[in-house]
């Protein structure tokens, strides 16, 4: 089990050689790239919108060059959102947790979360969608992506930075029995093979939920 301080030790390490990998990452993804800007047409005068694990901000970047303005990107480590904030200053960042989101209920429009239950258990992310339900407008969208399988890899360097982080990966059809439990509805649930050479060679899925 990852504990927040080994998360945040290894964000914080690598946050701008990841800024660097990742930044362009989308031109190379045809079916995120599809799938946001219709998440962004769909929510654009919906409210705010929370991109969880934003990290250095591309995917915040791409929802709010795709019309949805009124967007704030969200990190569990200051490093990551001070990175995010200098590449792209005309987008509120700030530090938050998935797991104790700091917003009253009922306050966002919509969510977006890729690849940020990445380092949760079963049981953290069953609290991370009932803290997102809590915070999500009735009739909300929730868009998010994860690594679809059943392995757990674990990582001692990222970068050349020495760390200590396991990543796991969820059963789509596990995780969609979890958004049943916690107050969603399923719009869409998809799964893709890697793209080689581009990213890290695992099965994507990515699940648009509502909430009830």
């Amino acid at each position: 089990m990852n504990s927040q301080d080994k998360v945040l030790h290894c964000y914080n390490q690598v946050a701008d050689d990841y800024a660097v990998e990742r930044w362009d990452e989308l031109s190379r993804k045809h079916i995120d790239r599809l799938l946001l800007r219709e998440f962004a047409a769909a929510n654009k005068d919906q409210g705010l919108c929370a991109d969880f694990g934003c990290g250095p901000g591309q995917t915040t970047r791409f929802l709010y060059d795709n019309g949805l303005k009124d967007i704030i990107g969200i990190d569990l480590s200051p490093a990551m959102v001070n990175v995010a904030g200098r590449l792209s200053p005309q987008i509120k960042f700030e530090t938050g947790d998935l797991l104790n989101i700091a917003y009253p209920s009922g306050y966002l429009g919509s969510v977006l979360a890729f690849y940020a239950i990445v380092h949760f258990t079963n049981d953290q992310i069953r609290k991370c969608f009932g803290e997102i339900n809590r915070v999500l407008k009735t009739g909300g969208d929730f868009l998010f992506s994860f690594h679809a399988g059943e392995e757990v890899v674990h990582f001692d360097k990222a970068h050349d930075k020495e760390v200590d982080i396991d990543l796991y990966f969820f059963k789509t059809d596990d995780i969609v029995a979890l958004l049943h439990e916690t107050g969603f509805d399923i719009i869409d649930a998809i799964e893709r093979r890697p793209h080689k050479d581009a990213e890290f060679q695992s099965r994507r899925a990515y699940i648009w939920a509502g909430k009830k």
